[in-house]
């Protein structure tokens, strides 16, 4: 799928989740069930697109291949699923959870619910060694994937696992005291983006804020958002602020359906952007290449 293609894919979804916020929160609370309802009709409805799965799957349980899933997307590429899922989307009825289903793997907390059951399934006591096996692969490779399709940071991970442990251990309480202890320790920010707009240039803050949504459909992984702050404070329709404030306000603004990665990888990113190299007499942010992508962004948000 061509990058303009995959845009409008995004899009369309994100229109949906607009559309039916019913539907989506009921196949939300299903992939959350214990009783792993969402999952089996997801299994169910890959096995209906391609009968061949089911076979794959057994095969793979019963030689403990575990370790990667080349075979099951050369089997799915063969069979053209991704067409098949994309045409029940174009023509969704009120009976299929397609829709809700792509919704939810690109823009809701479904790696990190994936883990999760997985974990719990692989601490249960009457799972085996060789269940165990295909849940371990399975995390790593979801993680894996999460990570190279750009949907997670692996400092996201290294926060969802912190968090993991936390609610797995018998320190509640102490986590909870030590957050509360860094959040009095610094100045706090529950800014919204309208509040940031105040005292500048911009006449209608709406306009704005519907731009930047657009563009985080698209466009939100760790540089992508660190360029779209460096964007607005360059044409002035914020005022400067710390990462943690911009983006606390992006995830108060879009967090139910755009996920909004964790301040840490955004650091990172800025303060790469704003590195001033001496020998060529500027900052990282302004090489011609960065330079034209910033004036993109810019151009996109003031149109």
């Amino acid at each position: 799928m061509a990058q303009q293609d995959f845009d409008n894919f995004k899009q369309r979804l994100k229109g949906w989740m607009n559309t039916h916020p019913d539907e989506y929160d009921l196949f939300e609370a299903e992939m959350n069930s214990r009783d792993a309802v969402g999952y089996q009709k997801i299994i169910s409805k890959a096995i209906t697109f391609v009968p061949q799965y089911k076979k794959l799957l057994l095969k793979k349980a019963n030689q403990g291949m575990f370790d990667e899933i080349s075979d099951i997307e050369n089997l799915f590429a063969n069979n053209k699923l991704a067409q098949a899922l994309l045409n029940e989307l174009e023509n969704a009825n009120k009976d299929t959870f397609i829709p809700a289903m792509l919704s939810w793997l690109y823009f809701g907390q479904s790696f990190e619910r994936m883990v999760e059951i997985g974990e719990e399934l692989r601490k249960n006591p009457d799972t085996g060694y060789l269940q165990k096996f295909a849940i371990v692969s399975t995390i790593r490779i979801l993680i894996f994937k999460s990570i190279s399709l750009g949907l997670r940071t692996k400092a996201d991970w290294e926060d969802h696992r912190t968090l993991m442990e936390m609610v797995d251990s018998d320190r509640t309480i102490d986590w909870a005291m030590d957050t509360e202890k860094k959040k009095a320790g610094r100045k706090k920010s529950g800014k919204t983006l309208s509040n940031m707009m105040l005292g500048t240039p911009v006449n209608k803050p709406e306009d704005i804020i519907d731009r930047i949504g657009k563009y985080l459909t698209d466009k939100n992984s760790k540089q992508d958002i660190a360029k779209l702050k460096v964007a607005l404070e360059e044409l002035f329709y914020i005022i400067p602020c710390e990462i943690t404030a911009f983006r606390n306000a992006l995830h108060l603004q879009y967090g139910r359906h755009i996920h909004i990665i964790s301040e840490r990888g955004i650091q990172d990113a800025e303060k790469y952007l704003k590195t001033f190299v001496a020998g060529k007499g500027k900052m990282i942010k302004d090489f011609p290449e960065n330079r034209n992508n910033l004036d993109e962004i810019k151009i996109f948000l003031s149109c």
